[in-house]
């Protein structure tokens, strides 16, 4: 798996991935891996920017994207952006941004220094959460690779240890971060890799 990393390199062509790509010859700056998210239609999938240049994206996908009429994508500062799928070859794709983007403020925005949030995925996996008090079912939603948020039942503690068990991921152990019930805050004790939890949301929309 890639290595994700923080910031943009140095401005540089985009490299072709096929025979459309070859007449395109628009300066292209390359990302330094950064995790992002496409939207088709409502469904949300993770993906790895690979590269951005005024004229679109170049990204690492997961798995394949299912037919869609609209496809955005989300940076890992909140932004998104409408697309267009030019070329795949593999598991990288090319995509056009549908309207004008101002690159150098996108550039700009990633490249600064402060913290990111990790790509958040909206799901709705009914589960069941067990502490040392509790057996509940609970709903798991938007999941990053992190932690997770849950509505839950029952009451629970600030940095209580929990357990939730689905059908779709093996075990989570987590701690509660934050509550507003019924909706609680997870942090896992064991991350995700990003792929794992790529393919495994997939699954979950293609079941949907």
């Amino acid at each position: 798996m890639e290595k994700l990393a923080q910031g943009f390199a140095c401005p540089q062509i985009w490299q072709s991935e096929n025979h459309e790509s070859d007449r395109r010859t628009a300066p292209r700056v390359t990302v330094i891996i950064r995790p992002g998210k496409l939207i088709a239609d409502g469904r949300e999938f993770l993906c790895v920017v690979r590269d951005v240049s005024e004229g679109g994206v170049k990204v690492r996908l997961f798995h394949p994207l299912p037919d869609h009429r609209k496809l955005e994508i989300e940076f890992d500062n909140g932004e998104r952006y409408s697309l267009r799928m030019v070329w795949q070859n593999g598991d990288i794709a090319g995509f056009h941004f549908v309207d004008d983007v101002d690159v150098a403020r996108l550039i700009a925005t990633h490249a600064d220094s402060h913290p990111r949030r990790q790509p958040r995925l909206a799901v709705e996996i009914e589960a069941q959460l067990c502490s040392s008090s509790l057996r509940v079912p609970v709903i798991l939603r938007d999941i990053s690779q992190r932690g997770a948020s849950i509505d839950c039942p029952g009451w629970l503690m600030i940095d209580e240890l929990v357990r939730i068990e689905c059908d779709v991921f093996p075990t989570l152990h987590a701690k509660v971060r934050w509550r507003r019930p019924p909706r609680y805050g997870l942090v896992f004790e064991q991350t995700f890799q990003l792929e794992e939890l790529a393919r495994a949301c997939a699954e979950i929309s293609a079941r949907a």
